[in-house]
This record gives structure tokens, C-alpha cells and sequence, in this order.
């Protein structure tokens, strides 16, 4: 964590936690924020141009809590599946990532189990679809900016596609709830939205929300891969644009079944109503 002010604003309770200011490539910074940890969820992430320095960060993390064998809650995607032909993903789903990026992070989750294997760290490893909701820094803000604006919101694939989306809360606490069942460690379990959606229809929750009618425009591949000449974030974005032309769905019964419940309980409407509040009074609209 490099700024206690700004960290201080995710937490409702923020007197509660102990905040450790530093890096996680420091590992002096690593040894301290372990000293006398019984469990860490590691949400550590880089920006997509940097995602080939994952590997080497999450090693140091590895060995700084290899050192007390301190248990790991990480927060997977769906990367690892690549295409997905055969309808729901279930967690032996083949491991077939098409790009780079899901490569990354396959390479990652196996380092996770061979570390645990051979007498490393503890892991439980929960998959997500994409997140949405306050302070998600996720890859649909621009479309809840946009609504509020009135102006018209733009996704990176075409409209028509069935997607599904986690409210990030609902996410954290499916990571909380694995973390307090010591017979979850050593298995990854996949945690989906609420339901299926098209993505026009779930923009048109949150202009409805914002109180304007919807407006937005999906994005070709070659727009894409246009911008990409002249934007890194752009480039990155067009290998990863399979996902919004294709659908790729969660299957949750394992997590349901393991978990003896059903998560997440948010519905779209209850969750995008909560972050165009949230948004509202963070940041008001001009």
C-alpha cells in the first residue's frame, strides 16, 4: 500500500485496519505486513502494460509468506479457460488460454498449487467474471461516467453478447467465506454473476438508473486494433476482445454445493442502483 489517505477511503471502518505503507517488490515491506498474519487474501495486480511483472511479484509474495506458511485467498478470472464452445464453465473446464494475458495468469495459478504441493503456501483460489460496483477500478466505470453524464457509453465488443458481471462485494465476501473453511484450501471454485445478460440490456440497467435513456455503441475488432497503434492500453485491451464476442458463463455449483448457499445475492438491479449512488456522492456530476 504507497497512500494511507487513499486507502483509508475503500474501508467503512477504516480505525479498524492496520495499514502497512511500502511495496509489494520491497521485500522488507512483505516480511513486516506478514509479521503475525494467520491469513492474507492477495489482490495484487498490475495494469495490463506491466501484467508480464506478475509472475515475478507474486514470487516474492510466495516466499515472504512461505516463511510462516501463512494460508492465501486469490481472486482468479477467466483467463485460464480461453474459449468456451461447451455453455457453463465448471472449474475442469480445460485450461486452454488464447492470449498472452490468460497465459500469465494460468502460469500463475499453477505456481500457486506446485508452491503448495511442495509445502508452501496454502491456496483457495476464487474465479470471478468481470466486477462492477464502488471502488472496483473495473473495465465498465466508463460506462456508469457515461450514463451519468447522459452522453453515450461505449463497450469493447459487441452488444449483443451474453456477459455476466459480480458485484464486488459480493466477490469479497465469497473470498471471506472461503477463507473460513480450511477444507477449501487446495481447490478453486468459480463464482458467477447473478444471471446472464446481453450487454445492451445490462447498459440499459445502469442508464435507467442514472435516469436517462440509454445510449451506447459497441467496438469492432479493427477499431480496436486501430487504436492499439497509437494507445498500449488499447493494444491490450484487442487480445482480450474474444470475451465480449463470445459468451463465457461461470458455472457456480460447486461453490453453491461446498459452500452450502448461494452466492452472489445481488441482483444487477439492486447492485447497479448501489453504485450510481455511490458514484453520485463521490464524485458529482457536473
Amino acid at each position: 500500500m504507497r497512500n494511507p489517505t487513499k486507502a483509508s477511503k475503500v474501508f467503512i471502518n477504516p480505525e479498524k485496519v492496520e495499514f502497512v505503507q511500502g511495496s509489494v517488490e520491497d521485500p522488507q515491506t512483505l516480511l513486516k505486513a506478514f509479521d503475525g498474519v494467520e491469513l492474507f487474501h492477495n489482490c495484487i495486480n498490475l495494469p495490463y502494460q506491466e501484467w508480464s511483472r506478475l509472475p515475478e511479484v507474486h514470487g516474492r509474495i510466495l516466499d515472504a509468506a512461505r516463511k510462516t506458511k501463512t494460508p492465501m485467498v486469490f481472486p482468479g478470472n477467466v483467463y485460464i479457460y480461453g474459449h468456451a464452445p461447451n455453455g457453463l464453465v465448471r472449474e475442469d473446464h480445460p485450461r486452454n488460454p488464447c492470449s498472452r494475458k490468460g497465459r500469465i495468469r494460468l502460469g500463475l495459478e499453477d505456481t500457486f498449487m506446485r508452491n503448495s504441493a511442495e509445502g508452501g503456501v496454502p491456496y483457495v483460489i476464487m474465479r470471478f467474471p468481470d466486477y462492477y460496483g464502488p471502488n472496483s477500478a473495473s473495465v465498465v466505470d466508463g460506462v456508469f461516467k457515461a450514463a451519468l453524464k447522459n452522453k453515450t457509453a461505449r463497450w469493447y465488443g459487441k452488444l449483443d453478447v451474453m456477459h455476466e458481471f459480480i458485484f464486488i462485494s459480493d466477490a469479497a465476501k465469497a473470498m471471506v467465506m472461503a477463507s473460513q473453511r480450511r477444507d477449501a484450501f487446495g481447490q478453486d471454485f468459480n463464482v458467477p454473476g447473478p444471471e446472464q445478460i446481453k450487454i445492451r440490456d445490462w447498459m440499459g440497467l445502469v442508464f435507467k438508473q442514472a435516469g436517462f435513456e440509454p445510449k451506447m455503441s459497441g467496438t469492432s475488432r479493427t477499431t480496436i486494433r486501430l487504436a492499439g497503434l497509437f494507445n498500449s492500453l488499447a493494444r491490450e485491451f484487442g487480445e482480450m476482445q474474444y470475451l465480449t464476442e463470445e459468451p463465457l458463463i461461470l458455472d457456480g455449483s460447486k461453490f453453491n454445493s461446498f459452500f452450502h448457499t448461494h452466492y452472489p445475492a445481488r441482483s444487477y438491479e439492486d447492485g447497479i442502483e448501489e453504485t450510481i449512488n455511490w458514484l453520485r456522492k463521490t464524485a458529482p456530476m457536473e
